[in-house]
């Protein structure tokens, strides 16, 4: 081996094992990828190589090939023999820019993975493969979804996520198969109303694109329990999106919201519903229906009250609530029992209402930042709490000995640069 070769490297002369009698005949087709690609990470022996594997008849059904710096992919790798079985092909994190025709002989693949390439396109026999279920091409160089790949009625997963494309064709229906489709960190402005088509659609990423609606079509993917579309430019969202009663996750965050249908509040599976960075001025009483809700961000909207039907979300353990505009707290928030961690800094508050001390597990309770002028004395029950922040009040800030005696007060007043300057004043203890 040459110096120039490096560990686990041969030149290009020295690139082609001897062939001896009952070597596996796909050997032939990785010394072709070895010789176009001298400067690939390859063994210097296929024996024993762990990245291929092979049936119990000797006949190679997966081959992954990620992060091998394989530039090019030759068409005789697909003519030469022995890949006549494979199933999956990993090619992901090379610099493969052409796919040749030839990659239509694989007909057994069901699974390709050709992300973080600079693949601008498919050739039409891609077509050819019929078994393929899962097609994997974020980050590329893709304009366009290849029109090839809407014939391909056997996928199941199409990602297409984080490339240059600005357009879904209505083409996109004909994949009835389809369980997930992640589109998302590309150029789409719309969707169109054929996306309502994939009625098997699980899990459908559309965030960090450059949507400005969603098709009421969407409504009709009910099996979907997945949906992402925060990072958009969406003014609001269709009622039929209350047809979606299977899903489990949804976010709608950093868009421009400015109002929400009362028939989200069907969505009674949510386990996580996210809304932060919008311009919401006002809840649907219609979300107290979500009863399984664990987290529901809410903050840097312009809200500036709270529907009293939130008290009905039992499950709710992480509410973010900062950065609105919000005068009071109804008090049935203090019938969820379950929550941990509570954020209401950073609005115009000029008190809490005692019921609070219902969250008897509540561990975080963020206040600062608001007008309080007093709180109260209720609050000396909520043992549990590890932080309760204060600070960017009133200076004169009053609170009952017993919630002074909390001990997370202490770390409280820290935090505040107040350290022993609690002062009794008329019962009181006054921050100064």
């Amino acid at each position: 081996m040459s110096p120039e070769a490096g560990p686990g490297l041969l030149p290009m002369d020295q690139g082609v094992a001897k062939r001896t009698e009952g070597t596996p005949e796909y050997y032939k087709a990785l010394d072709v990828l070895r010789q176009a690609n001298p400067t690939g990470i390859f063994p210097p022996s296929w024996d024993d190589w762990q990245a291929a594997k092979t049936d119990d008849d000797g006949q190679l059904i997966e081959l992954m090939l990620d992060e091998s710096c394989v530039m090019t992919v030759p068409p005789a790798f697909f003519t030469s023999g022995g890949l006549q079985a494979l199933q999956k092909l990993w090619l992901s994190n090379n610099g493969i820019r052409v796919i040749p025709p030839e990659i239509g002989k694989l007909q057994q693949l069901d699974s390709l993975w050709l992300g973080a390439n600079a693949v601008k396109g498919l050739p039409s026999d891609i077509a050819r493969m019929t078994c393929l279920k899962k097609l994997w091409l974020p980050s590329n160089a893709l304009k366009e979804i290849p029109r090839e790949v809407f014939t391909i009625h056997s996928l199941e997963w199409l990602d297409v996520s984080e490339n240059k494309i600005s357009t879904l064709p209505p083409e996109i229906g004909h994949l009835t198969n389809l369980t997930r489709l992640d589109l998302h960190t590309n150029l789409l402005e719309a969707l169109p109303p054929e996306i309502g088509r994939l009625d098997k659609v699980k899990h459908l990423s559309l965030h960090c694109c450059q949507l400005k609606s969603l098709p009421t079509e969407l409504g009709q993917c009910t099996s979907m329990i997945w949906l992402a579309a925060n990072a958009n430019q969406l003014t609001s969202v269709p009622a039929s999106m209350g047809n979606l009663t299977g899903l489990v996750r949804l976010a709608l965050h950093i868009n421009e919201l400015e109002g929400l249908p009362a028939e989200l509040g069907n969505l009674t599976n949510l386990v996580a519903l996210s809304l932060h960075k919008n311009k919401l001025k006002a809840l649907p009483s219609s979300l107290g229906n979500l009863v399984l809700l664990g987290r529901l961000s809410l903050y840097e909207n312009e809200l500036t009250s709270l529907p009293a039907e939130l008290g009905r979300m039992e499950e709710l353990t992480e509410l973010w609530l900062y950065a609105n505009h919000l005068t009071a707290v109804p008090p049935e928030l203090g019938r969820l029992k379950k929550m941990k961690r509570l954020w209401l800094d950073r609005n115009d508050l000029e008190g809490v209402p005692g019921e609070l001390n219902g969250l008897t597990d509540l561990q975080e309770l963020y206040l600062d930042h608001n007008h309080l002028r007093s709180l109260p004395e209720e609050l000396a029950v909520m043992t549990q709490l590890r932080r309760l922040y204060l600070d960017g009040n009133p200076p004169d800030l009053a609170v009952p000995p017993a919630v002074a005696a909390l001990p997370c007060m202490k770390e409280s007043v820290e935090y505040m640069g107040m350290a022993g300057e609690l002062q009794f004043k008329q019962e009181m203890v006054t921050y100064k």
